[in-house]
């Protein structure tokens, strides 16, 4: 849970809906350091939320998301497989 509150928080710029859950809610109940990344992510929020912008990114998202995150999860699957 608190993974997603600070992730959540963090690109509440991207996650307008789940942000606003989590602020309606009470579950953001720490201070938060990273300015710099949260004003990125609204800036990109703000840009997405363009019409043009949408067309582009349509069903690259995900690729974008997880690109970061490739080189672990095949690296855990080989072991797997070993």
């Amino acid at each position: 849970m608190k993974i997603f509150r600070d992730l959540i928080y963090v690109m509440q710029g991207l996650m307008k809906a789940d942000h606003k859950f989590y602020k309606v809610n009470g579950i953001y109940d720490f201070p938060q350091k990273q300015k710099k990344r949260i004003v990125q992510m609204k800036l990109v929020g703000a840009l997405l939320s363009l019409p043009s912008a949408q067309k582009k990114m349509k069903g690259q998202m995900n690729r974008y998301i997880i690109a970061p995150y490739e080189k672990v999860v095949q690296q855990a699957a080989g072991q797997r497989q070993a």
